[in-house]
């Protein structure tokens, strides 16, 4: 009886068990977010940052989505990217940051167990994606995409 909906049907449980997993990580994190703007603690959080993101054509407000990135997972910073009003281009560099050095504290003791040193491996994959994000922005700034 109806089998020929049971692809449906698990399809659609499966795609509602993702949207709740995802949204535990990415509500908490744009309520906090929203949060910090109104009690103007990200001006500061973002006035820090600003020089160091700037090298990558991002204002400072970026620096919560690096950071959450960077840090907790991917799904975090998508949660932060959501709430900024950034381009094409520069959400483009953002991901490109994000992907190359996300989730370091999970991966990095992770790779501590096949013996590379924690704190080399973290820093090396941080270097790394500033520095391909910052050839990244010059390739969009050359070409007149920023």
């Amino acid at each position: 009886m109806h089998e020929h909906l049971l692809p449906f049907k698990t399809g659609f449980l499966r795609g509602c068990r993702t949207l709740f997993l995802l949204a535990k990580v990415m509500v908490p994190v744009i309520f906090v977010l929203v949060a910090l703007e109104k009690l103007a603690l990200l001006h500061y959080v973002a006035q820090f940052f600003e020089p160091f993101l700037g090298i990558l054509g991002l204002p400072g407000e970026a620096s919560v989505a690096v950071l959450l990135g960077f840090f907790i997972n991917i799904y975090a910073a998508v949660g932060a990217i959501s709430v900024l009003a950034l381009s094409p281009a520069q959400i483009t560099v953002l991901a490109f940051v994000i992907l190359t050095s996300h989730s370091l504290l999970m991966e990095s003791s992770v790779l501590k167990l096949t013996g590379l040193p924690y704190f080399k491996t973290m820093f090396l994959r941080i270097l790394a994606a500033l520095v391909f994000g910052a050839l990244l922005n010059q390739l969009f700034v050359l070409v007149g995409r920023f």
